[in-house]
């Protein structure tokens, strides 16, 4: 899948959201299901617990007011970009402030690229950075994994992805990267998945990027949890965001063992323990689409865990037990939440 193409499915999809849920628009958000714990944020995505308890939020942002255009299947796109985007901590005791801010930011009409995640990882702090389109005006910091350290903040490793696929072309679909996730193996490997380059690589200080795995049939790969003995689930948004394209693949040894297929635009996937969480972006049912879900999936199918969110995209599970999902992250209609919520779960 192209960048643009990628670009337009996911503001195809938001737009088919707002016809879907007419009333919502014209009556006023419907509630969301759990607590609100931090709204107002400009397109939220990924979101991750420290060793403090904190909960930090990678806001990709609002824009901003340098004003360009990029090319796409239905013509040219306006783009504001500044300098909007930040990582938000938010403390157990829900004192939320900025921990980094100024990173670019992209806004379309309907999506917003830049920052997408921030993963603590032993003393560092790992920030991933997308562009989706941007990166076509020469943008060098476009798709990198940057490592910084906790305590200083001070740029400790950058990690580009531009050079792999202009050298390999992983997926033989031409040039498009678009980092998306990462995790570590127990030996100290980061797996990166690459959501433009449709592929898995893994990477090293001493050895460097490798491609691992890839999928020429552009399904879209956007979330990796690494699970017992080194084995990797896969989360992937589906090609073309088809209904029930949105699938999870659970890999040992290299081998694919087994698919949780059936899923609608997996936007991230969490492991904890023996149990598989998978955000659901969007959902599709008789009537259409409609708003997103988290779900649990295992081999004995899937099962709801909280409904009727709106543009959900990240997931974390807290040292309080609860689940914590970002929500928003595509604007669609009026006064349509963009934060953080809170789950209660028993599981």
């Amino acid at each position: 899948m192209s960048r643009r193409v990628r670009v337009f499915a996911w503001v195809a999809a938001s737009l088919m959201l707002l016809a879907a849920l007419p009333l919502a628009a014209q009556e006023g958000m419907p509630p969301l299901p759990g607590e609100l714990v931090l709204g107002d944020l400009g397109a939220p995505r990924g979101l991750a617990f420290d060793s403090n308890g904190n909960l930090l939020v990678a806001v990709a942002g609002t824009g901003g007011e340098q004003e360009f255009t990029l090319p796409g299947p239905e013509g040219e796109a306006a783009v504001k970009a500044g300098l909007t985007g930040r990582v938000v901590s938010i403390a157990p005791d829900g004192t939320a402030s900025d921990l980094i801010v100024g990173f670019p930011s992209y806004a379309s009409e309907m999506e917003t690229t830049g920052l997408y995640r921030v993963i603590p990882h032993d003393h560092s702090l790992w920030v991933v950075f997308n562009g989706s389109g941007a990166g076509t005006f020469g943008a060098y910091w476009m798709d990198s994994v940057v490592e910084l350290d906790a305590a200083t903040l001070a740029t400790k490793t950058v990690i580009n992805l531009n050079g792999i696929e202009l050298a390999e072309d992983p997926d033989g679909n031409g040039f498009d990267t678009n980092v998306s996730d990462i995790a570590w193996g127990s030996d100290g490997t980061m797996y990166i998945v690459n959501a433009g380059q449709n592929d898995l690589l893994s990477w090293t200080r001493d050895g460097g990027l490798k491609v691992v795995h890839s999928w020429p049939d552009n399904p879209v790969p956007t979330s990796i949890e690494v699970g017992h003995n080194d084995e990797l689930y896969i989360g992937f948004l589906g090609a073309g965001l088809a209904p029930g394209a949105g699938k999870i693949e659970h890999w040992a040894d290299d081998e694919l063992v087994e698919t949780f297929s059936g899923l609608n635009a997996v936007s991230d996937i969490l492991l904890d323990g023996d149990t598989l969480y998978a955000v659901q972006l969007v959902v599709f049912g008789e009537q259409g689409p409609g708003p997103g879900s988290v779900v649990t999936v295992s081999a004995d199918g899937v099962t709801p865990v909280a409904e009727g969110l709106l543009a959900p995209f990240g997931i974390a599970k807290g040292p309080d037990g609860a689940l914590y999902v970002t929500v928003g992250t595509l604007i669609f209609a009026p006064g349509m939440p963009a934060g953080v919520v809170k789950l209660a779960t028993d599981m």
